[in-house]
């Protein structure tokens, strides 16, 4: 059905006020951040309805997407602050501030990951119990796992190594991801709002050590997985995490058999010493790395396999002695072309321009160390959220 069709099947579109035809209107509105949107919602009950509608909720996510109108998630450390960072503003970084909406948590909750700007967090207090949160619209709905229930609230066995969702365009889905030592257990909107569980793969019950005694819930560090359309990637040695090297395995869920499967090791990655990261890039899986400190290769994946990207050059001596440390990051691509990197420390972000090849800006996030970084989100500014059986908003 085309664009136009759709158009005329939305009689409550119709606003007989309206100057503008319907058709400019609809684009005119689909072109608005999410900040407008929520504004323009009182403008008349024609207007708050089509902006309402889930229809144009899910044809502005997937046109913000197309945009790249992304912001980065930081939280203030020890506090239910948020501050959501605009990259492609330059040379400064806007800065908007907000509280995480459900007062009972306070400072209790940890981000695991996000896709398509939706967060998921965690109860830091009870690994039961999830929260699937919009910051841009402020929705919200907590999740619990029943498989998860024959554990005490605090119990450290279900401390999760990672976490994931993901998106299948094929059947409008999304899923969460929750992988323990023994099973791992999804969650489907599209599937009555239910959650799974499947024993989990060899590998990850032999490489993965036990929380028991070892871990600490306040500080424990979750394995936050790359997501791309219709997967989720984590790099596997002593935990999931971002690093890969010769001796790791890189396992995914594929959204389609809602399996964990291994992911053949690139040949590039060869020698003992080279190390590389995962993370995404302009919507594609991509690794970036070297084998040595002043070398930095970007590689993506694409339909016929790795295609080298571009090395960067003239990487500055202290981005590269922390390179492999969690907040030394590739983050993003801005729309012209420039990377954004966290780094060269963890108060900073580092914009490399390709064309110049050099790093051309440096941007200090904070002076006085209030911010946790790892792991670092981008969430997209979207209206959508899950139409589930409750949803809660923030007033």
């Amino acid at each position: 059905m085309s664009k136009e069709t759709k158009l005329h099947k939305k009689p409550a579109f119709e606003d007989s006020t309206s100057i503008v035809p319907c058709d400019i209107l609809y684009f005119i509105l689909i072109n608005l951040p999410v900040k407008s949107l929520l504004r323009f919602r009182s403008v008349s009950a024609p207007w708050n309805s089509i902006i309402s509608e889930e229809e144009f909720t899910k044809a502005h996510r997937d046109h913000s997407k197309a945009l790249g109108r992304k912001k980065l998630l930081l939280q203030r450390a020890f506090t239910s602050e948020f501050r959501f960072m605009d990259l492609e503003i330059s040379p400064q970084v806007a800065i908007e501030r907000q509280l995480f909406p459900l007062k009972i948590f306070n400072d209790d909750h940890d981000v695991l990951c996000s896709h398509d700007g939706l967060v998921l967090l965690k109860k830091r207090k009870s690994n039961k119990t999830f929260i699937l949160w919009n910051p841009s619209i402020r929705q919200q709905r907590t999740l619990l796992c029943p498989y998860l229930e024959a554990y005490d609230d605090d119990d450290e066995r279900i401390l999760p190594y990672g976490c994931g969702m993901c998106y299948d365009s094929s059947t409008d889905d999304y899923k969460i991801i929750s992988i323990y030592n023994e099973f791992y257990v999804v969650w489907s909107m599209r599937n009555s709002n239910c959650w799974t569980a499947k024993i989990t793969l060899p590998i990850v019950k032999q490489s993965l050590f036990s929380l028991s005694g070892t871990t600490n819930s306040g500080t424990y560090y979750y394995g936050q997985g790359i997501s791309t359309e219709d997967c989720v990637f984590w790099s596997l040695n002593q935990e999931l995490d971002h690093l890969v090297c010769k001796a790791s395995t890189v396992i995914y869920f594929d959204v389609k058999s809602d399996e964990l499967k291994v992911l053949p090791k690139p040949k590039f990655i060869s020698e003992d010493d080279q190390l590389f990261r995962l993370t995404t890039l302009k919507g594609c899986l991509c690794l970036y790395g070297g084998k040595t400190a002043d070398e930095l290769n970007i590689w993506i994946m694409e339909q016929d396999g790795w295609k080298w990207l571009m090395k960067l050059c003239d990487v500055p001596l202290g981005f590269c002695e922390h390179y492999f440390e969690r907040y030394s990051e590739l983050l993003y691509c801005r729309g012209n072309g420039e990377i954004v990197f966290k780094g060269p420390t963890k108060y900073h972000f580092s914009i490399y321009n390709p064309k110049q090849q050099r790093f051309v800006t440096k941007v200090c996030i904070s002076n006085n160390f209030e911010y946790e970084y790892p792991p670092v989100t981008l969430c997209l500014d979207s209206l959508y959220f899950p139409r589930l059986s409750v949803m809660h908003e923030e007033e």
